[in-house]
């Protein structure tokens, strides 16, 4: 009997948590892309092209925090993978420039990208990151991001440095236009003896 190439292959790993509306699980689909090739169902499927395309402006984005010289935050790649597990499902997504249809990025994934760059600099801290979409203007954005700063880090020049990545991170691989970023300071934290860690006592 042949198979129709549009069913979902029927081959999953075992035990996938994370399944698209198709069928196929995130997982599978990174591991495809990793391997270099897609299934005849992942080559016409909106849902795994979908999850694809988000994945590869993911790995792209992680690269660009890789690349510079900087030590990117233990666990970069497995904490950008769970946030875009967690909302590909949900349907949590943002249009981001296509030459031909639609490619989508989860809003919680991008969040977490903006995050790991603002913690790449020196006496800065992120927490929560809002995105919001201008209505108005195609592939732009408004960010808020609370954050934590150091205690004599020159916060002003630390902000500045962050308000660059951000940008950075948002155009160079993932083709948004930063419009505006509202940092919240929430916390200030005192550093504590040399020897004694990074961060000291708020």
């Amino acid at each position: 009997m042949a198979m129709n190439p549009n069913t979902p292959p029927t081959t999953h790993q075992a035990g996938a948590e994370h399944p698209l509306a198709c069928g196929c699980s995130v997982e599978q689909v990174w591991d495809d892309m990793q391997a270099g090739h897609a299934s005849a169902h992942a080559a016409d499927c909106p849902h795994c092209l979908t999850a694809r395309a988000s994945l590869e402006q993911m790995a792209e984005a992680t690269r660009l925090l890789i690349d510079e010289p900087v030590n990117p935050p233990s666990g970069l790649l497995d904490q950008i993978m769970n946030a875009v597990r967690a909302d590909l499902a949900r349907g949590d997504a943002i249009a981001l420039p296509a030459l031909s249809g639609t490619i989508d990025i989860s809003a919680s994934a991008l969040a977490a990208v903006l995050r790991f760059a603002v913690d790449g600099v020196d006496g800065v801290r992120a927490h929560r990151c809002r995105i919001v979409v201008d209505p108005t203007v195609a592939h732009t954005v408004r960010v808020w991001m609370s954050v934590s700063l150091r205690y004599g880090s020159g916060e002003v020049t630390a902000l500045d440095q962050a308000r660059q990545r951000v940008g950075a991170a948002l155009s160079a691989r993932i083709g948004l236009v930063l419009d505006t970023l509202d940092f919240e300071v929430t916390d200030v934290w005192i550093a504590d003896a040399p020897g004694a860690g990074s961060e000291g006592q708020p």
